[in-house]
């Protein structure tokens, strides 16, 4: 619970005159809120708690809530004001009224709190800016109030009805079992059953500005705004003549509470709260000045455990009226640390950080007035300690150490500091000895005086504090050089042993240990837990039992005796007054110390004296009787929400009822749950939740403060979540439990087991389907694959035999030419010899013989190419060019063989001379063969005869 402002709780008498025999003694803390903590409007109206403790506020901005947790605001459609609440424990709805609406609010199986209007089953009324300003119950109707006007509900048949008061109406209250009310015109009147009647029709009453009603001793107590407090007794009101009075006419008195059968808490305009008594005397006085945020106080109540709230018009207060803690906080004169408190001889002394102070005073310390305060001439600095030993007042600084006396300091020893001290009896003498920076300093009392003796030989260094066990060891332990257990000499000069303990010898840490004594045992805190010493393994233990007892308060730092089995056990900011025997250890009282009321860093110290503990605490005390017997009521602990998701619970995903006959069922998947745990606590000290979940956990669970319990991954199964509240005092809550069942993954139910048969016979008969299909699918690829393959290779094969085809053709068009070109060059190179042989016979004249000249002519003749020659270039022909002869008998059916022939010698791209030369017969025989093979052929002039032959 986080506190905004905690104002000077420095608590004076409240006592004066005729009431210091009061019964009821008055010494209240406030605690302030303000809209930065609550998140809404600034101005508060009203104020109501149901069946758990839960309180409601009316703000400006809606209904809201705080649980002494969390804070949360419900709002209106309109989000207008709520002026008035009323909670019926009955029906546990939440009467509200804003601005021309009145309704309830009530909480579904889900603990979601939902608004349902009941002005709207007022069809015929019309609202003309009508503001509910106050709410009562009488009998079976809830009363709604306006100022022109009053609205009824009726909880037995859910009728909603409109009464005309028949004139201005003022607040509602309901005292001794009638409604009270001041209408103008009328006075003071009562209402039942649809009725007003007028009990008082005085002018003054008819005129007034009446707040409040309230029961008392001397009859009803009646506000009024600008004339302060009256008294109503069988119809008479008369001006109440009291020393309250004499104050509240004048501040504008709008609200009131009964705090008890003789204490009343009024509420004024502008002078803050007055808390009177029934003969009218001020017991408590709170303002702006002293305590309160502001001194406009709109509305008030009292919550389960007697505690008083305000609703201000800037703000919220908490002012807790039973708290056996009293506390007495200066923010202006009390020093800033206070390490130890002392009384001694009629004076009180304080070590702080600076020093002591004291002043004489023997009164009940919560009165202390800090600026009375001096400082102890002489002694100065860090006080390391400050306490009485054997009746005297001894005090260690950074000088060393100091008796005390009547208000004066006399230093025993100046060496440097003195940082812890104990006495003890050795051979009959008494001694003491002192923990300095350097050494181990004893002195020896001498005829009733401290004498200096020694230094031990044999240690170098300080400690924080020191214990002698039951065997003469002396303990000595230092935050940081850690525990150490030493042996003094028989004549105490010197150490004859010196054992160190730390993580070696079962400790956690080497660091942060301090020893104390508990019933003559040794004890060490760790900041984990408490440990003790095993003499015969010489190691330490955790202390087993204790740790157990104390939950929580093991990771104490420090431990204070208290006398008769009384100790307290420190934390950093927690401190547990405990009962200790040997066979039982009981928790008295719990306190949760946050700031401004908190101890100093690493100094915690509670002071004891007599039969009160006094906490130290940073710019003030709180004193606490050690034996008292806490009479605090404590509210039932409820589950006020239960959550269901997957693992962490990041996303929340379904709210559970809070409610059930039959345990919960969770899917598998969704195996994490939350619990959100409300066990009303307004006060400072915190309350602790503790849990445990049958069938998962063998123990109860510490969640210390924290009200949300999440449990992740949780195995199918049938639970029970079970939760208790451990109160400040000790003292635990009822028990709550939830049942919830984890369901098993449906694969593992019969019909899961069945349905995973099926499933697992139908896919593996849809796999042998499937696999057949694929199989013949597959078949029918490869045969289709090695179908066209195998065509592919015939296509490849015939087209390779077509390429080695073409390759031969070509080669033998190749060779055809070349042979073409050889012979008609040969025979050109035997015609120029013919001719070249007949010019040389020309020239001879005679003179070659004839006869040998005609014999090589003929050699010539036969040289040249023959039919023979002819008849192989054609079937060469005719092998290299397939079916050319065949497609042109075919097309030109009338050429001759000759022309044939002809066309071939074109077709190898041969022209006159060269077709005449291979012939054997004339350019101009070839010219007109040439013309008669194109009268056949039927070309036209224009086409060219070679290029149509080339097309064959």
């Amino acid at each position: 619970m986080k506190i905004t402002h905690f104002i000077s709780a420095f608590v004076l008498m409240f006592f004066c005159g005729g009431i210091l025999g009061h019964s009821r003694s008055l010494r209240p803390f406030v605690i302030n809120y303000n809209r930065s903590v609550y998140k809404a409007m600034s101005q508060n109206w009203a104020v109501a708690f149901d069946d758990i403790g839960r309180a409601y506020f009316g703000n400006s901005g809606g209904v809201l809530e705080f649980d002494g947790n969390n804070w949360q605001l419900h709002q209106h459609k309109s989000k207008s004001a709520m002026r008035s609440l009323f909670f019926d424990s009955k029906s546990k709805r939440l009467y509200s009224g804003c601005y021309e609406d009145f309704g309830y609010w009530e909480r579904d199986s889900l603990g979601i709190l939902a608004y349902t209007s009941l002005a709207d089953k007022l069809h015929s009324y019309p609202f003309s800016g009508e503001r509910i300003w106050s709410i009562v119950k009488h009998e079976n109707e809830i009363i709604f109030q306006s100022f022109p006007a009053v609205f009824t509900y009726h909880t037995i048949t859910n009728e909603v009805k409109h009464v005309d008061p028949k004139g201005e109406i003022l607040f509602l209250n309901h005292v001794n079992n009638k409604v009270y009310a001041r209408v103008s015109g009328k006075g003071i009147v009562t209402y039942a059953n649809g009725t007003f009647k007028t009990i008082n029709n005085t002018d003054f009453a008819q005129r007034s500005t009446i707040r409040f009603f309230i029961p008392s001793k001397r009859g009803i107590i009646v506000g009024e705004g600008k004339t302060g407090l009256h008294l109503l007794n069988n119809g008479s009101l008369k001006p109440w003549d009291c020393q309250a009075n004499k104050s509240l006419k004048t501040l504008d008195v709008n609200s009131a509470a009964v705090i008890d059968s003789t204490t009343y808490a009024i509420g004024t305009l502008k002078g803050g709260l007055y808390i009177i008594d029934d003969n009218g005397n001020i017991l408590k006085h709170l303002d702006r000045q002293s305590k309160l945020e502001n001194n406009t106080v709109l509305g008030m109540n009292i919550d389960q455990s007697g505690d008083l709230w305000l609703a201000m018009d800037n703000g919220i207060s908490y002012i807790d009226l039973n708290s056996p803690v009293e506390y007495n906080i200066d923010l202006d004169y009390a020093p800033s640390a206070i390490y130890s408190v002392v009384e001694h001889q009629g004076y009180v002394y304080i070590g702080t950080n600076n020093g002591v102070f004291h002043t004489r005073f023997n009164q009940n310390l919560a009165n202390l007035n800090f600026k009375e305060l001096k400082p102890l001439a002489g002694v100065y600095g860090h006080i390391w300690k400050l306490d009485l030993l054997n009746g005297e007042l001894l005090c260690g600084n950074n000088d060393g150490i100091y008796k005390i006396d009547n208000g004066k300091a006399t230093a025993l020893s100046l060496t440097s500091g003195g940082t812890d001290f104990m006495t003890f009896q050795h051979q009959g003498e008494e001694w003491l000895i002192e923990s300095t920076y350097y050494k181990i300093r004893l002195q020896k009392r001498i005829n009733n005086q401290w004498v200096f003796s020694h230094f031990v030989q044999g240690f170098q260094g300080s400690c924080r504090f020191i214990e002698m066990d039951h065997s003469g060891y002396i303990w000595m332990s230092h935050e940081i050089k850690g525990l150490n257990r030493l042996r003094l000499s028989g004549d105490l000069k010197t150490i004859v042993s010196n054992h160190s303990f730390g993580v070696k010898n079962g400790l956690p840490t080497d660091y942060g240990l301090n020893v104390f004594k508990l019933n003559n045992r040794v004890v060490v805190t760790t900041g984990e837990e408490i440990y003790t010493y095993d003499d015969l393994n010489d190691k330490m233990l955790p202390y087993k039992k204790l740790n157990e007892a104390l939950g929580r308060f093991k990771e104490a730092v420090r431990i204070v005796n208290a006398g008769k089995n009384y100790f307290w056990v420190i934390t950093d900011n927690e401190a547990a007054l405990i009962q200790h025997n040997s066979d039982t250890t009981i928790i008295k009282h719990t306190l949760t110390l946050d700031s401004p009321y908190s101890f100093p860093d690493k100094y915690q110290n509670i002071s004891i004296i007599g039969e009160t503990s006094v906490l130290c605490l940073e710019n003030g005390i709180a004193v606490l009787p050690i034996y008292n017997k806490d009479s605090t009521m404590h509210l039932p602990l409820v589950i006020s929400g239960v959550y269901n998701g997957r693992s962490g619970l990041k996303n929340k995903e379904a709210q559970l009822p809070l409610h059930n006959e039959i345990p919960i069922q969770l899917k598998n998947k969704n195996n994490s749950i939350e619990f959100g745990l409300t066990a009303v606590n307004f006060g400072p000290n915190k309350v602790n939740y503790r849990y445990t979940i049958t069938n998962l956990m063998d123990d109860w669970v510490d969640n210390r403060s924290e009200n949300s319990v999440v449990i992740n991954d949780i195995p199918a199964g049938k639970y029970i979540f079970r939760a208790k509240a451990v109160y400040s005092d000790g003292k635990s809550s009822n028990i709550v439990e939830y049942p919830f069942e984890v369901l098993y993954p449906w694969y593992t139910s019969k019909a899961g087991i069945f349905t995973i048969i099926v499933i697992i016979i139908g896919s593996i008969v849809f796999m042998v389907i499937f696999n057949h299909r694929i199989i013949k699918k597959r078949t029918s690829e490869i045969e289709q694959k090695h179908e066209n393959q195998h065509k592919q290779n015939k296509s490849t094969i015939a087209q390779l035999r077509e390429d080695v085809l073409r390759k031969e053709l070509e080669n033998l068009q190749s060779k055809l030419t070349v042979s073409a070109n050889a012979l008609v060059e040969k025979d050109k190179s035997i015609n120029t010899i013919k001719d070249e042989l007949h010019h040389i016979y020309k020239r001879l004249e005679g003179r070659f013989p004839q006869r040998d000249y005609s014999k090589i002519v003929n050699v010539i003749d036969n040289q040249m190419t023959q039919k023979r020659d002819m008849l192989n270039f054609e079937q060469h022909f005719a092998a290299s060019q397939s079916g050319f002869y065949d497609k042109l008998k075919h097309e030109y059916p009338e050429l001759s063989p000759g022309d044939l022939r002809l066309c071939s010698l074109l077709k190898m791209n041969m022209n006159s001379k060269e077709i005449s030369i291979l012939l054997g017969i004339t350019v101009r025989s070839v010219e007109v063969s040439r013309y008669r093979l194109r009268k056949k052929m039927g070309l036209k002039p224009e086409e060219n005869l070679t290029s149509k032959i080339m097309e064959f």
